[in-house]
């Protein structure tokens, strides 16, 4: 998914061991996340990802609309982005 190193910014070495580097990027991102077998596919490499949590992170702090990201469909993140929108505000 991240084989090109041009992708790799500063701070994103994570990516570099990603169980998902060099793997087909419609694993990631099917053209319809309601196809079970492609997410559960895809949440199944996350689950055993050294990375998870940052490609997660990445995914929500950067609001990444599209694809499975850290093992969470786009909709998924869209509520633990507000989850974490509110942590950040309720911090402050």
């Amino acid at each position: 998914m991240f084989e090109d190193d041009t992708l790799v910014e500063p701070g994103q070495e994570w990516r570099e061991l990603a169980a998902c580097a060099g793997r087909e990027d419609d694993l990631f991102f099917p053209a319809n996340e309601a196809e079970k077998a492609f997410v559960n596919t895809a949440k199944a490499v996350c689950a055993g990802c050294p990375v998870q949590a940052e490609c997660l992170a990445y995914a929500i702090e950067t609001g990444q609309t599209e694809g499975i990201w850290g093992g969470m469909t786009s909709t998924e993140r869209r509520t633990e982005r507000r989850r974490w929108v509110a942590a950040s505000r309720r911090a402050s």
